[in-house]
């Protein structure tokens, strides 16, 4: 069965949403802006959509699935008028603003009796795929250690948009906005954390939230350091690096190697996603809706269910909790793991 889509919200990512519902072939029945030229970008890409004033307008279309790109600290109010009116969710990430409210999505998702999904895209690169698959089958032993590093480039002019990298407006800076995909996808891989210590700082003197913040998160059975920051001139790639006691993993972009008594490389992806343009993603957004539709006509759980956004919300809420208690340790709490509200 076809989707029917609405897209509520027009920004730099909707492009890379558009593009994808297109190519697993949803219908876009319509796109939720009120500005002319975010309006104009969205009917290149979904020429068939209606341009809608509101979300009365768009639930009036009988569509069946809600696309959120909105700023994160609107998602809760967004979603939770959504799905009140029975409309299947699909969230940009992060969830939300903050873990309470990333909570409350979730909640009122399976109140609701409907299906909800976050775009954590990264779970679904090929080298993700593959080192998954790597770590389940014991491939460098029991993990001992690891490195996170998301060395990333924003110019001056990209936090000139009204509330970008403020707390308000998206819980936050680099962490939540930029390197949740890298650190999701770590978690993703290696399990629940502990506790955390962090520091956080910005090199530009009007931006509210940090540029660059620094992690030191304990696993019980191994600890990972994660550096990330959009003050890193001219970019680079995302890079996460696993030390077993029998052999590492080393993912680069969409790359992965593997070491042990020589260097194997298994994935030569692109290496370099430092970018902000989104539509860079967009194969990785294919294969996340694809997952989404699929799993969901099946009545199965996809692999990026929006309460499978929680943990690296709740590394995110710890971390900056430690920040701003001066590198205080803090125990990470994630909301309890609950059956799937997914139905068929």
């Amino acid at each position: 069965m076809t989707r029917r889509v609405v897209v509520v919200g027009a920004g730099l990512a909707s492009a890379a949403h558009l593009t994808a519902l297109r190519a697993v072939g949803a219908d876009v029945v319509g796109v939720v802006t009120r500005d002319e030229t975010r309006a104009a970008a969205a009917r290149r890409l979904a020429p068939e959509a209606r341009i809608l004033p509101s979300l009365d307008a768009a639930v009036a279309l009988d569509a069946d699935t809600a696309v959120v790109v909105t700023p994160p600290s609107s998602h809760l109010a967004v979603a939770s008028a959504l799905a009140e009116r029975g409309l299947d969710l699909v969230i940009d990430k992060p969830l939300a603003a903050s873990l309470h409210e990333g909570q409350a999505i979730v909640d009122v998702a399976e109140r609701s009796g409907v299906r909800a999904a976050v775009t954590l895209q990264h779970r679904y690169k090929e080298a993700a795929r593959r080192a998954r698959r790597l770590l389940s089958d014991g491939a460098i032993g029991a993990l001992r250690s690891a490195t996170v590093t998301v060395p990333l480039w924003r110019p001056d002019s990209y936090y000139a948009e009204a509330g970008r990298g403020t707390w308000n407006r998206d819980g936050g800076g680099v962490l939540i906005t930029q390197a949740i995909h890298t650190l999701d996808l770590y978690l993703s891989l290696t399990g629940p954390a502990r506790s955390v210590v962090a520091t956080a700082s910005t090199s530009r003197g009007r931006l509210e939230a940090e540029d660059t913040i620094h992690l030191l998160i304990d696993h019980g059975t191994h600890t990972a350091s994660v550096t990330a920051s959009t003050a890193a001139w001219p970019g680079g790639a995302e890079t996460i690096h696993l030390y077993g006691d029998a052999g590492q993993l080393r993912l680069v972009g969409d790359s992965l190697v593997q070491i042990g008594d020589g260097v194997r490389p298994l994935v030569d992806g692109h290496v370099d996603a430092s970018g902000p343009d989104p539509l860079s993603m967009t194969a990785w957004f294919r294969s996340l809706y694809d997952d989404v539709f699929t799993s969901w006509a099946a009545g199965t759980a996809p692999l990026s269910d929006a309460r499978s956004g929680l943990p690296v919300q709740s590394v995110i809420d710890a971390a900056y909790r430690s920040a701003a208690a001066g590198a205080t340790p803090i125990t990470i709490t994630v909301p309890e793991e609950r059956e799937s509200a997914c139905q068929s």
